[in-house]
């Protein structure tokens, strides 16, 4: 339980938000902090120099004569009155001794180390940060008061840094406290927000574990919202539909794949079973044998066009592809349609719309027997001395190829389920003809793989007319024949 909590998606977005915002406050701090503490510093630097400045510029006419002196003195703490400094001032002769110091300075004098001497001595100004008796700490700028290159004293001008550390201080406490407050606050807040992120989702992880193969019809909780979370609902959803739809067609397809069987099946245990009972003469056991073979060719066929058709819908029909014209086929199939409708009188005609050749690219054999199909089922369906017409079109970058009859017609409501497997207009006709409902589904397949479809329009009583769509070629494509999935 506790590993599945620290690998929930609530735990994580609360964990990640957290960690990116304490990362967030502490960089926005260190800086914070390390720029107050830079310009800080550079303030009282500035001030200093400042300071030792306007001093230079005040003793200058006593720098001139080459002594810094008791008058020196008054004229420094005049101007630390006036200006209302808060620094320490100290002024020292030329050989570095201290001459005298402001009143706020206790001890009298300021640190006067080998390095700022030495500093001096070159007439270059030294900055540094002292300790005032171990306690106090001091910005201290000593600068040298001269006359062209000779070194007439030098002013020291040091600061308390205690106010300025005292301020980074509380500044640190601000940071130190506020992070963890907003830290908190906002792991409270990301915790209710992903709470509310991720109940639709356990929402719907609880309705996908209650569907299964026997309530397929029921659908994931929707949500009114249009992000990301909707989207995934409803993909879900829709992908729900499509294994009902799959799920439906295969019990549909169960069901009568089983009925179809059955039939032959229990025609040759009935046929064999009489057979043994009452059959005596040699005739009657070949008359016994040959209905078997019938039943037993009846469902060879019906394997053969199941096998097709799922080889069709599992992508691994193999189609021999390799360029021909069209126009040849059609013109090799009404010569066949002709010799088919013979034997119930049935006129049969062909209409040519085309001013070229057309060529296509695909498996000949299976685009011939897609085409015997619809010209056999027209013949099949349609009354003696009736006609049947087939037409070869063009439509952009399509041939057309429609098979028109005078036949009997098929119902509306049955016009979209003439593509189904097994499906019969006429249950008693079909079984009575032999046929299996499979031709019909085997055509779509072949015109699907192809890149084409098929189409039927019907009047009851007045025939039917199927169409199918191919797409062209130029006649650049090659002609060697090669193996191609559907």
């Amino acid at each position: 339980m506790a590993v599945f909590f620290l690998r929930s998606i609530r735990f994580r977005l609360t964990f990640w938000y957290a960690l990116t915002l304490a990362v967030i406050l502490a960089a926005s701090a260190l800086f914070s902090y390390q720029y107050y503490s830079k310009t800080l510093s550079q303030q009282i630097d500035l001030d200093l120099l400042e300071i030792a400045k306007q001093i230079a510029a005040a003793h200058v006419e006593h720098a001139a004569q080459g002594a810094v002196d008791a008058a020196c003195c008054e004229m420094m703490q005049e101007r630390v009155h006036r200006g209302n400094w808060d620094a320490f001032i100290v002024l020292r002769g030329p050989n570095l001794q201290a001459v005298c110091a402001s009143d706020n300075l206790r001890s009298g004098t300021l640190e006067f180390g080998a390095v700022a001497m030495q500093q001096v001595r070159w007439l270059n100004p030294h900055m540094e940060t002292v300790d005032a008796d171990g306690e106090m700490p001091l910005r201290l700028l000593s600068s040298p008061l001269k006359h062209g290159k000779q070194l007439l004293g030098v002013v020291q001008v040091a600061r308390d840094l205690g106010p300025m550390r005292q301020t980074l201080g509380e500044l640190r406490l601000v940071f130190s406290l506020v992070g963890p407050f907003a830290v908190f606050w906002l792991c409270l807040g990301c915790w209710f927000l992903a709470d509310r992120l991720v109940a639709p989702i356990i929402d719907a992880t609880g309705s996908a574990r209650e569907i299964n193969a026997d309530n397929l019809s029921r659908r994931l909780p929707s949500t009114s919202h249009r992000d990301e979370l909707g989207q995934m609902v409803g993909t879900l959803n829709q992908m729900l539909e499509r294994l009902e739809s799959a799920f439906r067609r295969v019990r549909q397809f169960s069901g009568d794949a089983s009925h179809e069987l059955r039939t032959p099946l229990t025609i040759l245990r009935g046929e064999t079973e009489v057979a043994l009972r009452w059959a005596k003469k040699p005739e009657e056991f070949r008359d016994m044998l040959r209905s078997n073979l019938e039943e037993i060719d009846r469902m060879e066929r019906i394997i053969e066009s199941l096998l097709v058709l799922s080889k069709s819908e599992a992508g691994e029909l193999t189609l021999e592809l390799k360029a021909f014209s069209l126009s040849d086929l059609v013109q090799a199939l009404y010569l066949q349609a002709q010799t088919l409708g013979e034997t119930k009188h049935i006129a049969v005609n062909l209409r040519v719309e085309v001013d070229e050749e057309l060529s296509i690219r695909g498996d000949e054999l299976r685009l011939r027997q897609m085409l015997l199909n619809l010209i056999a089922n027209g013949i099949k369906y349609t009354d003696d001395g009736g006609s049947l017409e087939l037409a070869l079109l063009r439509e952009g970058d399509m041939a057309r190829i429609d098979v028109s009859d005078t036949g009997i017609g098929i119902p509306y409501e049955a016009l979209p389920h003439v593509f189904d497997r097994f499906y019969r207009v006429d249950k008693a006709r079909n079984r009575m003809d032999g046929g299996s409902g499979l031709g019909l589904s085997i055509v779509k397949s072949i015109a699907e793989a192809h890149g084409g479809r098929v189409s039927v329009q019907s009047t009851l009583g007045r025939g039917s007319t199927f169409s199918v769509l191919l797409p062209l070629v130029g006649s650049a494509d090659q002609d060697s024949p090669q193996a191609a999935p559907a």
